[in-house]
This record gives structure tokens, sequence and C-alpha cells, in this order.
């Protein structure tokens, strides 16, 4: 991949796994994705398209660069307009308007359009819809433009699933309420994050490289599951590998004690651990303010709470990062080394967007909880009543 294309995917695929994560609109989020995909391959343009199970129609839901006449050139059917997408390929045609898997080449050649790179959506394993980008000259994509739009592609499929779960959720709460009467109102609660600034010179491609990879495996696994406690296993043990670090450890502050109450750690024991629990404001306080802050020496450097027990677990510097949401500081990512150490611009920036993305994941988990909190409440409270009645 060259240096320039590689450098720009790591940038391009965190500020779309941002707003996707963040963002509390479905449409925002496919939009997104369709016009991100063609910035990043620099195409003419692209469109995004969901089966329909009961018409086995593709249905546009998302476009970018293309004409309103090609796009209401006719139906398109899941079965006869490139259908092997729908098996799980990714499929480039070029000269797209003499290949008989376009359903309307006429159309396609009016459009000025060449080739055709179609990607599927999937959503609990199966095809759910098609990301297709245009190009107007006849092009071969490599393998890495592949791989970034296959990873938003799977980013777009997951959110819908993501979505239609959390919708799913509002309406069990609202159909129970309207039952015996009660109208849910008010506007949906809004997640938003403040995404952090990138650095202008980014220069190590293969770090890049290894970097994207690595936001996708943990975007996906956000995506993939309910379960906090999974994900930030998985954020955990990935900073450690990729940082090359002694330990990671993730925190959240306590709105009543303001202590640093462990969410997941890896590599840390358990006397460390258990050494006693950090407060926010004796432990590295300066990354509440929303800074990252490296302790390059842990022997020496009076913001550190427990520097003896520190000294004794081999720690000898502290990368601490913010952890936001909501435009708050509401937690802490600190990565430990056994050595005194520097941090690169592609390392801060990397575990920026990780400590970021762990906010989303505690935003979303939260509001989760909150909306089965309201479900159960409810049951018991319309289950007690009905009860009073009989």
């Amino acid at each position: 991949m060259p240096e320039s294309s590689s450098i720009a995917y790591f940038k391009l695929f965190y500020e779309t796994a941002q707003t996707i994560l963040a963002s509390s609109s479905l449409q925002v989020t496919l939009d997104t994705l369709v016009e991100r995909s063609v910035a990043a391959l620099q195409v003419k343009g692209g469109s995004l398209r969901l089966v329909n199970e009961q018409t086995h129609q593709l249905e546009q839901v998302a476009s970018c660069g293309l004409s309103e006449a090609y796009l209401n050139k006719g139906a398109l059917s899941s079965d006869r307009s490139v259908p092997e997408v729908l098996s799980g390929k990714v499929v480039c045609i070029q000269d797209a308007y003499d290949d008989p898997r376009i359903q309307y080449r006429e159309a396609l050649r009016r459009e000025g359009i060449n080739t055709m790179l179609s990607l599927p959506l999937e959503a609990s394993g199966q095809a759910i819809g098609v990301l297709r980008l245009y190009s107007a000259e006849k092009r071969d994509f490599r393998a890495e433009e592949i791989e970034l739009v296959a990873a938003m592609a799977e980013l777009g499929g997951l959110a819908i699933a993501n979505a239609r779960l959390y919708e799913s959720e509002g309406i069990k709460l609202s159909t129970l309420l309207k039952d015996v009467g009660i109208e849910l109102t008010g506007t949906p609660v809004k997640i938003e994050q403040k995404v952090c600034a990138f650095a202008s010179s980014i220069s190590d491609t293969k770090l890049s490289l290894e970097y994207f990879r690595a936001l996708h495996e943990i975007t996906r696994a956000i995506l993939s599951t309910l379960d906090s406690r999974k994900v930030m296993k998985l954020i955990v043990e990935r900073v450690t590998s990729l940082m090359h670090a002694k330990g990671v450890a993730l925190r959240l502050i306590d709105e009543s004690t303001k202590e640093l109450e462990l969410l997941a750690s890896k590599g840390l024991s358990e006397r460390f651990l258990n050494k006693g629990t950090p407060h926010a404001d004796r432990s590295i306080q300066e990354t509440l303010k929303g800074f990252p802050v490296l302790i390059d020496d842990t022997a020496t450097d009076p913001r550190l709470q427990y520097p003896k027990e520190t000294v004794a677990e081999g720690i000898a510097s502290i990368l601490s990062l913010p952890i936001i949401a909501r435009n708050r500081e509401i937690g802490v990512l600190r990565v430990y080394s056994a050595h005194k150490r520097a941090y690169s611009q592609e390392d801060v920036i990397f575990l920026s967007a990780v400590a970021e993305i762990t906010g989303v994941v505690i935003m979303n988990t939260q509001l989760y909880e909150m909306i089965q909190y309201d479900l159960s409440f409810w049951h018991t409270t319309l289950d007690y009543l009905e009860g009073k009645k009989s």
C-alpha cells in the first residue's frame, strides 16, 4: 500500500467508525458510509441498497455522486443484479456496461460508469444489502482498497443490525405502555462524541495499517455484541499486544466517590490491582482535563498516587489517556511499560482513538441498560397494578 494511502485509510476508518458509533441517526450512518467510501477510493459515486425480504428488491437507502436519472432508473432485483454479492462475495466488474450481471446496462453507460465494485453488507451471518462504488474509468482496485471499503461495509451492516436491536427494544417499551394508555414522548437520547484531532504528520505506513486493522477489529466487536465486558477485554488485550506493553487498564470514574473503578485490565498482578482504588484528583489528574499524559519515570513523578506499589510492579512509565463521552471525561485508558519509553504520534493517535471509542461503548451500554431497566420496571409495576385490580 502506498504510504499516503495507508495513513489516510487509518484516519478515514477511525473518523467513519467514530461517526457510526456516536450517531443516533441510522440515516446519517448510511450516508457517511457511502460518502467516505467514495472519497477513500476516489471514484465517481456510490450507493447503498438493502434487500427487501418480501419483494427481493434492492432498495436504495443512501447514495453519493450519482444523478437522479440514474438513481431512478428502475427497481433492482437481488436475484438479477450481481446476485453473487449476496452470497458474501466482493465483485469487481470492469466494462460493466457490457456485463450480463448488470440489470440496467444502458443507464450505466449514460451515467458514464465503466467499473463497478460491489460489496456485501452483512448482519447476523446473512447479507442484508450491497455497497456499490462506481468508477468512470476502467479500474483495478488494490487489495488494500478493497480491505478498507469491505471493513466500512461491515461497519454499516453491523450498525444497521444494532439500530434494529435498539429500535426493537424501544418498541417493546412503547407498546407495553400504550397497552395501558401511556404514550412515550420526548426525543431519543443522543450520544455525542468529541473527536480527537489528528496530527498532521504521520509517517509509519506499516504501523498505520496495523492500527487500522486493530480499530476494525475493536469496532466490529462493539457492533457485534451487547456484552461490554467482552469488548473491554478485547481492547486491553489488543492495546497490550500492539504497544508491546507490560499491561493496560481501563478505569471509569465513580461519580459519587470520584474513584477510578477498574473495568478491565491485562498484564497486571492482583497485588497491584488490589493496592487501592486510584482517586480522580490524586492519580495523574491532568488526564481528566482531557489531555494524554506521559509519566516517563514512575520512581520520581509526584503525580502518582501509589508510586511505591507502581515501581514494585516493575512499571517504569505510564501513558494515561482520557476516555471522553458526551463532551466530558468519564474515565482513563492507561498503558504501563516495564521500561522508560516515548510514544510516537501514531501511538498516541491510535490510543486516543481507542479511548474515544471506549467512551462510546460505555455510553451505549448505559443506554441499553437504561432501556432494559425501564422495561423491567414497567413490567413489574403493571403486574402489581393488575394484581391490585383483581
